[in-house]
């Protein structure tokens, strides 16, 4: 599978090195590009002199706009949010030179790798975001931008969801396209489109708990350290709404991987969290997160972001198996190969 471009270290300007070691407080001495993730972004593991090592992660000239934006929302939720520190890499510092924007945090290596998903790690995962649900601050409800209001990633905005594959032949046939049986595929889609796009339109009434939600919550954004610590990093979506959205959006993703379905997932979740939620809840959250991934898993590949669509795929079909089993909806015919 093609991988981003990013650029070397050499490639990062000299007087943007001599900021970073400034930050670090140390040269840098081996520099390696991390690869992960599904964006263009500048990622390196950093060696200093002394042997310690740091992750620097950024923006480069030939970021997209939306690349840019995203790393400094993600500084500015690292200097105001210092809580995050107890769930993710510690921040060091944010760097500036020209159109080079980088983020400098302690380097936590992974000391095992998902997938697989074996043993007892989904557990540890799902406990990880439970509690991190529960560590909200009583100040992010006023400070974190609701979930609503997000620039660039907007989970409500149903003209990008189920709406749009209700109403837009170009939508329905891109949608069917991901199936083998693209006229069964469609079939299904006329008869559950319009039900499904009214219940998206009250994804805003979800209710439950509220808390700081991550929302990228996926295994490239997990690192199971050595300590046997589970940190989350990637924070460039923080935002404040119903804590189910956070994991609703994740539970596709690890199902996807060859973890647990999404039902026994909440259910684990559930009994982290010590909360159980209204089963209306539930299906709009669902509705939500399958409509998101639906509408955009079948669109054109961006040059940018070769993976993009590849891991929408793999999150949608997951996500389309729970909405048939919460509503009783009829399956849908087998997934085209990914």
């Amino acid at each position: 599978m093609k991988r981003e471009g990013k650029p070397d270290w050499e490639n990062v300007p000299s007087s943007l090195r001599a900021k970073i070691e400034a930050c670090i407080g140390e040269p840098v001495r081996a520099a390696d590009i991390v690869w992960g993730g599904f964006g263009p972004s500048a990622t390196f593991v950093l060696t200093g002199e002394s042997g310690a090592r740091y992750f620097c992660k950024g923006t480069h000239p030939g970021q997209t706009p939306q690349g840019h934006a995203a790393l400094l929302r993600e500084r500015y939720n690292y200097e105001h949010f210092p809580e995050i520190e107890a769930f993710g890499p510690r921040y060091i510092g944010g760097v500036d030179d020209g159109d080079w924007h980088m983020a400098v945090l302690d380097y936590v290596p992974r000391a095992q790798n998902v997938p697989p998903w074996v043993g007892d790690l989904a557990d540890r995962t799902i406990a990880l975001v439970a509690r991190f649900h529960k560590a909200s601050p009583e100040r992010a409800a006023r400070k974190l931008t609701p979930v609503q209001d997000l620039v660039g990633f907007n989970p409500f905005r149903v003209t990008e969801g189920w709406v749009s594959l209700a109403k837009i032949p170009e939508h329905q046939a891109q949608f069917a396209a991901l199936f083998v049986d693209e006229d069964a595929a469609h079939l299904w889609l006329t008869a559950n489109g319009e039900p499904l796009a009214g219940m998206e339109a009250r994804a805003e009434t979800i209710g439950g708990p509220r808390s700081w939600l991550h929302l990228d919550i996926r295994s490239d954004n997990l690192v199971f350290a050595a300590d046997g610590s589970v940190k989350l990093v990637d924070w460039p979506i923080f935002a404040y709404g119903p804590s189910l959205l956070d994991i609703a959006f994740f539970l596709p993703s690890l199902a996807g991987e060859g973890g647990p379905a999404c039902a026994e997932s909440l259910r684990l979740y559930e009994r982290e969290a010590g909360k159980a939620f209204d089963p209306e809840d539930v299906a709009l959250a669902a509705v939500t997160v399958a409509g998101f991934f639906a509408a955009r898993a079948g669109a054109p590949e961006i040059p940018v972001l070769p993976r993009l669509r590849w891991v929408q795929k793999l999150q949608l079909f997951p996500a389309l198996d729970w909405i048939c089993q919460v509503l009783g909806l009829s399956p849908l015919p087998v997934p085209r190969p990914f």
